[in-house]
């Protein structure tokens, strides 16, 4: 049941955030691709495809899409002029910035709720950071 548990407590802490901070109108595969690119500046659609495990394709469409709203910009790569480099707009590290604040506060909203100490936060952070690294991010 604990993989049931990770899988419904993102649910709900995705739910509806995009809204509250302002990117009510980006897809979850968009929004995923952009979080990646604030967090890999530079990053190319190769990367992008086997980060998500979606279709070039699709990905391509996504980074199109958020060069057209201004949220990413392409830069052609030194050394090879063909590839492009993709970066987050700053209203895209600041659209992102608030949605992480959503997403904190929803945590610490529900914790206070269930009565679960800081102490026992913090451990619980603790153990997902430690745990991080060592989970597959491709396939």
């Amino acid at each position: 049941m604990f993989p049931e548990t990770v899988f419904e407590a993102a649910d709900r802490i995705r739910l509806k955030s995009p809204t509250e901070a302002g990117l009510a109108e980006l897809p979850p595969s968009e929004l995923e691709v952009l979080r990646l690119i604030t967090l890999f500046p530079g990053c190319g659609i190769a990367f992008l495809t086997g980060r998500t495990k979606m279709r070039q394709a699709n990905v391509s469409v996504a980074v199109r899409s958020l060069v057209e709203r201004g949220l990413v910009t392409k830069v052609a790569d030194e050394r090879d002029r063909r590839a492009v480099r993709l970066r987050a707009s700053e209203q895209a590290d600041r659209d992102l910035e608030a949605l992480r604040r959503v997403w904190l506060q929803r945590v610490v909203q529900a914790t206070a709720a269930a009565g679960v100490t800081e102490d026992e936060v913090q451990r619980a952070f603790q153990t997902l950071t430690q745990i991080l690294p060592h989970l597959p991010n491709q396939g």
